[in-house]
């Protein structure tokens, strides 16, 4: 005899809680991807910059007492001018000793240890404890039998914003355009005067942006901790490596995959195997499509 398969409503509802979380893992994806197409960097320290937004957000709206809108606009904004400083402080400055392309061994250790050092300020900053931030919009939206939080809603309304957002800069805007150009051949952008240091701050600083935002919004419904961004980091690789490296439409696909998948399989299986959906079907696609889903892109 069959077993009874689950009802729609709870159905229903895993599918819409993946389909947020996924919109949070292209939010973190995505700048990630972005980050790597056009500056050839994998950024260890990119779950760094999420800690960092869900951290301004405790501070401006738990104890500044700033509107929650306020607080996630300065979790971005926090990010992103900390990720402009990171480009000429750190990574110019190898490129310049060793050349455009250094080793990607390098860029690992630079960014790892960009990650001790983040991880290190919160804890003597903030300590080791986990902050609470209330929700940034209370209440239920009730589709049939079953809800969702306004404050999921929130984080799917403001991904779907910031990648629609990030899309149309990159296709229409005169530096989205530039950010193209050198992503797909470095030294001809160059050589048609585009300013490639300010190319990739920018770049950088977009990609950890996103993370800062992510952070801000994903803070209501997780503790804030000092290593909280590196369990996504390491899940974000896996995304990245899905979609396709430095390919932003196979990150954003593969993160939508990833959070629908991961939220579906508690249904069949215990929790604690949800971690490890992300790896499973990413080894699974590259033994079918070793390019990923989408191949090998760049930030187009």
């Amino acid at each position: 005899m069959l077993a009874k398969g689950p009802p729609l409503e709870s159905l229903l509802e895993f599918l819409i809680q993946g389909v947020v979380l996924g919109g949070l893992y292209a939010v973190f994806a995505v700048g990630l991807t972005l980050i790597f197409g056009v500056l050839d960097v994998i950024n260890v320290a990119h779950g760094e910059f999420f800690a960092l937004g869900g951290y301004l957000l405790f501070a401006a709206v738990a104890l500044l007492q700033l509107p929650p809108a306020a607080g996630v606009i300065a979790a971005g904004a926090g990010a992103f001018l900390l990720g402009l400083a990171v480009h000429p402080l750190l990574i110019a400055p190898l490129r310049r000793r060793l050349g455009r392309r250094p080793p990607g061994a390098l860029y690992l250790v630079l960014t790892l240890g960009l990650s001790t050092f983040m991880q290190s300020s919160f804890l003597a900053l903030a300590g080791g404890d986990y902050r609470q931030v209330p929700p940034l919009v209370r209440g239920i939206l009730e589709i049939g039998f079953t809800g969702v939080s306004h404050q999921r809603l929130l984080v799917l309304a403001v991904a779907a914003v910031l990648l629609a957002g990030l899309f149309a800069f990159l296709r229409w805007n005169r530096q989205g355009m530039a950010v193209r150009a050198v992503a797909q051949n470095p030294e001809a952008a160059q050589a048609m005067g585009i300013h490639l240091d300010r190319i990739f701050a920018l770049t950088l600083a977009l990609g950890v942006g996103l993370a800062g935002v992510g952070g801000a919004l994903m803070a209501p419904l997780f503790n804030v901790y000092p290593a909280v961004g590196f369990p996504l980091t390491i899940k974000a690789f896996a995304i990245t490596i899905l979609g396709g490296m430095g390919n932003l439409v196979g990150a954003l696909v593969a993160s939508l995959i990833i959070g629908v998948a991961e939220s579906l399989v508690v249904m069949v299986v215990p929790s604690q195997w949800q971690n490890g959906v992300a790896f499973v079907v990413m080894i699974v696609v590259l033994l079918l499509r070793p390019q990923g889903l989408l191949g090998r892109g760049s930030a187009r």
